[in-house]
């Protein structure tokens, strides 16, 4: 910590480097909402606070002291990364507990009983004692491992069906209904009723519905924040048409993708929501094109993929135009990762006033990295790397001044010959 606060006292900043500093913190700033409102799950009113916020703070504390202006700016880069790993452990929690009811939910509807408490406790015990142990390793693995590896993996092996819809609709063409082949398919047209059934909210006439119910819970300011309680997704048979033709989808275990709400009320705590598939909806599906005993071509299910989804095509279409912009923020997003990891890895130390980098040393952060238990803790684990740079330099220019003599000692003894 002594480094630091003599680093802080030798610290010049320009007004010109300050300014720079205050535009990219509303680059921060993206973060902040960002992780704030998907992690955290809290809506930010209003939606520009930390675009005003950071350079704010970061321009105040510079009108009082330059060298603390970019000092904040420091923080205020750091506590993107803070909010995000506390996101990350609130939203698993959150996800969690969803996935445990839907999972119980769906035990019941199969007739099979609910997973008892003990497996329950055991899953998110390994579940703390892994995010543990990966902070353990220290700041720079814990980065490359929770922003990098796991979000890739989980990608891959746990792919959500939402996910796994789209995926696949990037790379399967859209068949003509008339000419499809038999298997993995996607198919689109207009939606056509076989049995209307009545919806839950509003006893509406449609061909299916997703019901859901969300526990709502209300913290100190006033804001709402929503956890699954239970999701109900009722379809009868229906026809899909196109211009050359009509096919039978068989709707059981069907999933509707990011179809738009169509009632929605909060009583006692609780929100309820309806999504309705209704006659004659552009839609595009995602399945298998079989045979029925009688030889007729339906749609249905696909096991092996396990895929099953119906989406509005308004709604792929407005995926398919975001995606390269989302693409391109996450692209970025890893490459300041990465960035800020390799800062980590890479021992830093002030000398003659001057910032000098040393090598990365990629097996120093797995092999002497220190349990974080206090802040100071966390610094030791970013600047140890230090004195050990400091003590091989020394050893080095303690060679070096130890051959200059030595040097100059041939040199003499050669001049006293000469001159016998």
């Amino acid at each position: 910590m002594q480094d630091f606060i003599n680093f802080y006292n030798t610290l010049d900043v320009d007004w010109p480097i300050l300014g720079f500093m205050m535009l990219m913190s509303m680059g921060a700033a993206i973060f902040h909402t960002v992780i704030i409102g998907q992690l955290w799950n809290i809506n930010i009113k209003p939606g520009w606070l930390f675009f005003a916020l950071n350079p704010a703070l970061i321009g105040l504390s510079a009108l009082y002291e330059r060298k603390l202006g970019a000092l904040v700016f420091g923080i205020v880069f750091l506590s993107v990364f803070v909010f995000a790993i506390l996101g990350i452990v609130i939203s698993a929690i959150r996800d969690g507990a969803e996935s445990a009811k839907e999972q119980n939910n769906y035990r019941q509807k199969m007739g099979k009983p609910p997973l008892p408490w003990w497996k329950k406790l055991l899953i998110s015990i390994s579940g703390l004692a892994f995010f543990g142990f990966i902070l353990s390793l220290g700041a720079p693995v814990f980065i490359i491992i929770v922003f990098i590896i796991l979000p890739f993996l989980s990608s891959i092996f746990f792919p959500s069906n939402s996910k796994r819809f789209y995926k696949l609709q990037r790379t399967l063409p859209t068949a003509n209904i008339r000419s499809v082949a038999m298997g993995l398919a996607e198919i689109s047209g207009n939606t056509k009723t076989i049995k209307p059934m009545i919806s839950r909210i509003g006893s509406k006439n449609c061909i299916g519905y997703l019901y859901t119910i969300e526990r709502v819970s209300t913290d100190d300011e006033g804001k709402n924040s929503y956890s699954m309680e239970f999701s109900e997704t009722i379809c009868n048979p229906f026809f899909v048409e196109d211009k050359t033709g009509k096919i039978k989808v068989l709707s059981d275990e069907i999933e509707f993708i990011d179809f738009e709400i169509d009632e929605q009320y909060q009583s006692s705590m609780k929100r309820y929501t309806q999504y309705l598939l209704k006659e004659n909806m552009e839609v595009l599906l995602i399945g298998k094109a079989g045979l029925e005993d009688n030889n007729q071509v339906v749609f249905k299910k696909e096991e092996i993929k396990n895929v099953f989804g119906i989406a509005p095509v308004e709604s792929v279409n407005n995926h398919n135009e975001l995606r390269p912009i989302l693409q391109s923020a996450g692209y970025f997003i890893y490459f300041w990762v990465m960035l800020i990891a390799l800062i980590l890895l890479t021992p830093i130390h002030l000398k003659n006033k001057t910032l000098e980098f040393g090598k990365i040393n990629w097996g120093k952060p797995f092999q002497n990295s220190k349990p974080v238990n206090s802040i100071d803790d966390f610094y030791d684990n970013i600047y140890e790397q230090k004195q050990e740079t400091e003590t091989e330099e020394g050893q080095a220019e303690g060679v070096e001044a130890t051959a200059e003599p030595h040097e100059n000692a041939v040199i003499d003894t050669t001049s006293l010959i000469n001159n016998n």
